[in-house]
């Protein structure tokens, strides 16, 4: 990435609501290690990835209108239902999980041949408790104080207990353990509580649907009829009836009478769906022909079938709680079009499709944020074209493609009205506005924009770095002989230096950087011809033992970080043309990238684990893990510092407000305690998500600062308890806009007491920001 672009907002994400009581939070926050000062390395908060991996399991989410997708890597992908957006990554293996009906907790089944079902905070995938034995196809009570699932029990050296697999067992949330055993179903495949929470149904491979009362946990009923195994079932809102889908079709079933009354033909394959409305009167399925249907559960007849463009078996369907939409999802199978979409939402009076998100993975080699910070532009597999994703939505926006030059290495113009893309055969330059192509520059390397925006330079494998006119396409100098390849090229933020990185040492010294002044550069063009040779060259260096892989200027100049494959990240000192720091990092450093305050330096290699290092105290603050094994060649800070995005299989994103940092900021007097990058961020930013900061000083005494972002206005009250759960102060801050409230001015304020003016004590106490429906709890310390 090519940094001395200007730095402005981006489009905002939210975070996943926390729809829990503040109770339930604190325990989260004991889960949660603070930042204190000095604290050890943090690993970042994963947002999640642009693009959805095989999708296997979607759950609806009405409340906080959010899909949970489990994808083919075993993590869980957040969703904002409506715009699509990645809100947030849950880390596993983690393969179908059930929610709570206040969509707080999540439970799931450990991992393979352990005997636990894990419970989780549901919006930060902090584990709060296990179950005792291993359970799958898991489904909560309504009150929440129950689960259902089928028992999956191993022995200590992993191996099945006899006559585990097969029994429907229930649960103690509070016990923790189970507390009984319904009965067996063979193969049972689906597990649902009525709405009442007296009933339980289970769906099998025998063709069979089972159920039991909760009460007396006995078996009630058995209901026989479809000719294939059982693979889901909804009950009705007032549980008067059931649905089932099949192998063979769908059906409905009177549970009072306990009879099937309906047969649902029309899909010409396994159903693997169905959901109710929310008056009951609806019936959707979808299934492995592509297809969602609506029945009128009165009369049991089709009403329709939505096509539409599906791709994939659909494994989900949902009434969004207005009742005019129903949304979907779909597999997309092993190799889908790079313009398919796993979720699509309909419009119920119309029958039409009215919006579609969530795209297949896409290789990325190479990613650029565009300086309003709106788009990124990534390249990468075999298609040879750049891809523009929007990142508010995590939607691609269109494709850019060049019929003559397999497409690689994308930059942004620093007034974003330019896209360059090095390829095969040139770098081919676009109008960003019209996406039309505006011409083609000779050489074979990445380019790089002076911070004007007015030259471009280009690296090339054949001993040469040549500089572009970028208005009259133009070419100005070509440096000559310094090296036998590129593979980065990078200007200094005033544009007066030049740096590339040699590929090897044939001709010169191995894995050396050069530097030329750009005005001697071209003082010599002038006077001697394009051609120039080593004379304007500003300095060498050499310290990398093997090849380079990635370089960049820090935002004040003064600093330049190279990345190379014997896994060190190194700091140069510009001014004084010496090394100034080895960084040693976990793995390749494929790519780098300074933040745009220059605080800090990130690094990323092979197998998605990175590091990023404090500039200042040369210190390892943060850890970067990924949630596969792909090698990743790309990486950059969005223009506000909130994201950091990184390339391989999709784009991947990380948070990383809450990176400590030690510097001193514009919010913090020189000498308190650590500050966080979130607290540097300049006022009225539009921030990525609406969020409680880390309160500043922390510990404190007796006064202390509490940062809070807002992606869109709300009303905001602060409150403070005690360690027993007691409020001691509330504070109403009113209606505030979008914005970031992180300066002393702005920020909420708390003199140590309480509502009564008395002193606090000592001690931990917890802060609950409220934005409307956004709820967050931080921990904090008085020291007196």
């Amino acid at each position: 990435m090519h940094l001395g672009r200007p730095s402005v907002s981006a489009s905002a994400y939210t975070t996943l609501m926390a729809v829990g009581g503040w109770r339930s939070l604190l325990l989260v926050a004991l889960f949660v290690p603070s930042l204190a000062a000095h604290a050890a390395t943090e690993e970042i908060t994963a947002v999640g990835r642009i693009g959805l991996y095989r999708p296997g399991a979607m759950l609806y989410l009405p409340l906080g209108n959010l899909l949970v997708v489990g994808t083919g890597y075993g993590e869980l992908q957040v969703i904002d239902a409506g715009s699509g957006r990645p809100i947030r990554l849950l880390k596993g293996p983690l393969y179908s999980p059930a929610f709570s009906a206040d969509e707080a907790t999540m439970a799931a089944p450990g991992p393979l041949y352990s005997d636990y079902i894990t419970l989780r905070d549901a919006r930060s995938g902090k584990e709060i408790g296990r179950l005792q034995g291993r359970g799958r196809s898991l489904a909560y009570s309504p009150d929440g104080k129950s689960i259902a699932g089928v028992y999956a029990g191993y022995d200590p050296d992993g191996e099945p207990l006899a006559g585990s697999f097969h029994e429907v067992a229930l649960w103690s949330v509070a016990a923790r353990r189970k507390v009984a055993v319904l009965g067996v179903h063979r193969r049972a495949r689906s597990v649902a509580f009525s709405p009442g929470g007296d009933v339980v149904a289970a769906a099998g491979g025998d063709d069979t649907i089972k159920l039991w009362s909760v009460g007396s946990r006995q078996e009630i009923a058995t209901l026989v009829g479809h000719t294939g195994g059982v693979n889901c079932l909804a009950f009705s809102p007032d549980g008067g009836t059931l649905a089932s889908g099949g192998d063979d079709t769908a059906r409905l079933w009177n549970l009072r009478d306990r009879l099937q009354v309906a047969t649902l033909a029309g899909h010409t394959g396994a159903v693997r769906s169905v959901a109710f409305s929310l008056d009951g009167q609806t019936l959707a399925t979808g299934g492995d022909d592509h297809s969602v249907r609506l029945w009128d559960v009165a009369s049991a007849r089709a009403t329709v079938a939505l096509a539409g463009g599906t791709e994939g078996a659909v494994i989900m369907v949902a009434f969004r709680p207005d009742g005019g939409s129903l949304i979907s999802g779909s597999m997309l199978g092993t190799d889908p079009k790079p313009t398919a979409d796993a979720v699509r939402v309909w419009d119920l009076a119309s029958r039409q499709q009215i919006d579609s998100f969530g795209p297949p993975i896409s290789r990325v080699n190479k990613l650029s944020f565009s300086p309003d910070g709106q788009t990124i532009a990534t390249s990468g597999g075999q298609t040879g074209e750049v891809v523009l994703w929007d990142i508010a939505s995590g939607r691609r926006v269109d494709t850019l493609s060049d019929a003559e030059n397999a497409l690689y290495d994308p930059v942004f113009s620093p007034d974003g009205r330019v896209l360059a893309a090095g390829g095969s055969t040139g770098v081919t330059l676009w109008d960003v506005a019209t996406r039309r192509p505006t011409g083609r520059l000779p050489g074979y390397g990445p380019p790089a924009f002076t911070p004007d925006g007015q030259l471009l330079a280009i690296g090339s494998r054949d001993q040469a770095v040549t500089i572009w006119d970028v208005a009259s396409r133009r070419r100005l100098a070509t440096v000559v002989g310094h090296a036998d390849a590129t593979y980065s090229v990078a200007s200094s933020p005033d544009g007066s230096i030049l740096a590339a990185a040699s590929m090897n040492g044939e001709r010169s010294a191995p894995n050396a950087v050069w530097l030329w002044d750009v005005a001697e550069v071209l003082n010599a063009a002038r006077a001697i011809g394009t051609d120039v040779a080593m004379a304007a060259e500003y300095a060498r260096w050499h310290g990398h033992e093997q090849v380079i892989l990635d370089l960049e200027f820090s935002p004040d100049g003064r600093l330049l970080a190279t990345g190379g494959r014997d896994l060190t990240t190194r700091l140069w000192d510009v001014a004084a043309s010496r090394e100034a720091a080895v960084l040693d990092a976990p793995d390749r450093s494929r790519a780098i990238s300074f933040s745009p305050d220059g605080r800090m330096l990130a690094s990323i290699g092979n197998f998605g684990t990175g590091t990023v290092w404090d500039v200042a105290s040369r210190q390892e603050i943060a850890t970067l893990t990924g949630p596969d094994g792909s090698f990743q060649h790309a990486l950059g800070f969005s223009p506000d510092g909130t994201l950091l995005a990184a390339g391989g299989d999709g784009v991947f994103l990380w948070s990383i407000s809450d990176v400590p940092t030690d510097v001193p900021t514009a919010v913090e007097a020189q000498g308190k305690a650590q500050a966080t990058w979130a607290q540097t961020k300049r006022d009225g930013l539009a921030p990525y998500a609406t969020a409680a900061l880390p309160n500043y000083p922390n510990p404190f005494n007796p006064e202390t600062w509490i940062p809070f972002d807002l992606s869109g206005a709300a009303n905001v009250t602060v409150s403070i308890y005690d360690s027993a759960g007691n409020r001691v102060r509330y504070m109403d801050l009113g209606q505030r806009q979008p914005g970031a409230y992180r300066t002393k001015d702005r920020a909420a304020y708390w003199n140590g007491r309480t509502d009564e003016g008395e002193a606090t004590a000592s001690g931990v106490y917890f802060v609950e920001l409220t934005a409307g429906a956004h709820r967050e709890t931080r921990r904090i310390v008085m020291h007196k």
